[in-house]
């Protein structure tokens, strides 16, 4: 049987659709072989490994009005809007605990994906020892203009998102031929040119190959979801993703919006549930 991969778009705060699909998959007993994920979708994916149901949930939302989780103070006093320290450190080890024993037990493989900022590709770093891997998670998550560069054996990296997505086709690449692929947009979504162009290349101009790939971000995009509409019809993947637009940005603090998000992903999951297992079993 072919492995089962498991494909994680980023997105921010859509990652609460993600996590409500994934708290699904953990309440069913869903299991792919491989993980990769982007960004946010990297940060719900340790959770799913883990088998801390609701863990992603609760730590996508329990901290909004604490200042060391995400706030223009955090951004000007750590060069991080998103608290590097409170994120990767504090919450996984002090206030909601992250079971590293499950997650090294699991036998599911996980890459994080991230964007190399001399060279302007991605890179998959493989997640095996979380105490130590938990900082290619952060690189994958660090967005432009909004978080420090992250530095990984000597390699500068952002968010994996500017260079690589949807990293299907590399998953397929690494074995896993079949694959479920979970997004945070609506099926009509298109990405638009960034209008922060100007303020990217002028911060990131020692970057040239990186700033080239934000330029390109839209187009590269654009062109992977008219590949996977190609591999859906194919059989070859299996797609969850909103029904309808979703309205909320990457920086949301609406808590009401953000549960309501979570609870669609969930219930998404439910209604494709026959479907998905069918998939999973041909």
């Amino acid at each position: 049987m072919d492995k089962l991969g498991l494909v994680l778009e980023g997105g921010g705060m859509r990652g609460l659709y993600t996590a409500g699909v994934l708290d699904f998959f953990l309440d069913h007993d869903i299991y792919a072989d491989g993980v990769i994920g982007v960004s946010a979708g990297a940060c719900h994916a340790a959770s799913y490994i883990s088998h801390q149901r609701g863990r992603a949930f609760r730590t996508g939302t329990q901290y909004l009005k604490d200042k060391r989780y995400m706030s223009l103070q955090s951004l000007i006093k750590t060069g991080d809007l998103f608290g590097a320290d409170f994120v990767y450190n504090q919450i996984p080890n002090k206030l909601d605990l992250f079971d590293y024993d499950a997650f090294h037990q699991s036998g599911i493989k996980m890459y994080a994906v991230v964007s190399n900022l001399e060279t302007g590709k991605a890179e998959y770093l493989p997640c095996i020892n979380m105490h130590n891997d938990t900082i290619n998670i952060r690189a994958s998550a660090s967005l432009p203009l909004l978080s420090k560069i992250v530095e990984i054996n000597g390699k500068k990296y952002l968010d994996g998102g500017v260079c690589d997505s949807i990293p299907v086709k590399q998953f397929q690449n690494m074995g896993y031929k079949k694959n479920i692929i979970i997004l945070t947009r609506a099926i009509d979504y298109r990405k638009g040119k960034n209008n922060m162009l100007p303020i990217i290349r002028k911060a990131y101009k020692k970057y040239p190959k990186f700033v080239k790939a934000m330029e390109n971000r839209h187009i590269l995009y654009n062109r992977t979801l008219d590949e996977i509409g190609v591999m859906e019809k194919e059989g070859s993947v299996f797609v969850i993703r909103p029904s309808k637009p979703v309205e909320i940005g990457r920086l949301e603090k609406d808590i009401t919006k953000l549960k309501a998000l979570y609870e669609e992903g969930y219930n998404d999951a439910k209604k494709h549930y026959e479907a998905l297992m069918e998939f999973i079993n041909k």
